[in-house]
């Protein structure tokens, strides 16, 4: 509406200013400001995490054990997300504590649903959490839905000195240590010879080999500046910052 009245009166028309006047001094609610909203007035205390005792195996022949969420949750993006469970480690089974691999049920990959793999250690004492993560956001997933499992592992390492002489205890999702970035160096990277023809002209480089890559990339300044042309919209980032190109 805002943009008719520009059109028709001009942007510095009465009607146009009355609606400029009454959209900014308004107030605006940006989608962080109203998510914020409704999560504080929707929060609910949430009750103490129970021991992971009670879980139980679908039929005989289940390998898992099925895991449920606490709370509901809506995955509004692509990030994957914490859901608590309401049970906090170790997976006790037969009265001893015993090392999980979480997994997710094959019903939440149906729903576009996927759960992450992750390890429960056998001295973990936190709240069990289920990673999940979405490819088809908004997703809701209501309280009590069983989107995961808990495989049982036996401890096989028993018998060897830990790095660290302690229990994990509830420290979760914190090991991992600082983000590592790997990277190869150029001067091993696969070069080829490749030539490049236009009529009666051509011109031969040494090119760097890129897995994935379905274009070659040419230095303006190595490029033939007779050799035509256009324009794109599409531009070449780098460690540098982002440049326009030009495609042949």
């Amino acid at each position: 509406q805002l943009r008719n009245t520009v059109n028709e009166s001009g942007l510095h028309s009465e009607p146009a200013q009355q609606m400029l006047n009454f959209v900014w001094r308004s107030g605006l609610l940006c989608p962080a400001d109203i998510k914020g909203i409704m999560t504080r007035h929707n929060t609910k205390p949430l009750p103490p995490c129970q021991p992971a005792t009670d879980l139980r195996p679908a039929t005989r022949g289940s390998l898992g054990l099925d895991l449920a969420t606490s709370v509901d949750v809506t995955l509004v993006d692509r990030r994957p997300t914490k859901l608590g469970t309401g049970l906090h480690g170790p997976l006790i089974i037969n009265g001893r504590p015993q090392g999980a691999l979480l997994l997710g049920r094959s019903s939440s990959s149906i729903w576009g649903l996927f759960i992450l793999p992750g390890i429960i250690d056998a001295d973990y004492h936190g709240e069990i959490m289920i990673m999940a993560q979405t490819d088809f956001p908004p997703i809701y997933i209501p309280a009590g839905s069983k989107i995961a499992q808990l495989v049982p592992l036996p401890q096989l390492t028993t018998g060897l000195t830990p790095l660290i002489d302690q229990q994990r205890g509830s420290q979760g999702f914190g090991s991992t240590g600082p983000l590592a970035l790997l990277t190869v160096p150029l001067s091993r990277r696969p070069v080829v010879t490749a030539t490049f023809t236009l009529n009666k002209d051509s011109v031969t480089f040494q090119v760097l080999l890129d897995t994935g890559a379905d274009v070659t990339i040419v230095c303006t300044s190595a490029w033939p500046q007779h050799w035509p042309c256009k324009p794109t919209t599409d531009g070449v980032e780098g460690v540098g910052g982002a440049v326009h190109a030009k495609r042949s």
